[in-house]
């Protein structure tokens, strides 16, 4: 196993521990699925699934995975990356249309043919008012060059 892959499982393992939250705080696990076009050029456009789990109020792990395409010497190659974001949110409890948080974590990301090379991530999100069990959510961030995505979170009344 990788020394990426390692700290990848190391993490998610640490996550799991850390964010089993306390009786109050207790927010379930929330799929999401998303659209990410990753930088820098070639650019890659992939889509990817995750969860995202509750560690506190104020605070949202985001784990998630991505696959697709990057175009190398006029020829589409695959690629994939997997995330571990925390992320901070300022309107915890949606009392505003629409909420900012602001993340931070790790990246391994993998062109075929290519080594896994890890990054380090910074964020922003902006997530929108909860339409039949769903907020759209509008990612903006660096980490291995510019990121951008639109993820689909499922949420209820309660919780952002």
């Amino acid at each position: 196993m990788s020394r990426v892959a390692a700290a990848l499982v190391a993490l998610v393992a640490l996550a799991t521990v850390w964010t089993a939250p306390a009786g109050a705080q207790r927010i379930a696990p929330r799929p999401e699925f998303r659209a990410d076009v990753l930088g820098p050029g070639p650019y890659s456009v992939q889509l990817g699934a995750g969860v995202n789990l509750g560690a506190g109020y104020y605070q949202r792990l985001e784990l998630d995975a991505g696959a697709g395409a990057v175009d190398r010497n006029h020829a589409l190659v695959g690629a994939g990356r997997v995330d571990a974001l925390m992320r901070v949110l300022l309107d915890p409890f949606g009392r505003e249309r629409w909420g900012l948080s602001l993340a931070g974590g790790v990246s391994a990301r993998y062109e075929a043919g290519d080594k896994v090379r890890p990054y380090l991530v910074g964020a922003l999100d902006f997530e929108g008012p909860l339409t039949h069990g769903t907020r759209v959510a509008y990612q903006l961030g660096l980490g291995g060059g510019l990121r951008l995505g639109i993820v689909l979170r499922r949420s209820d009344s309660l919780w952002r």
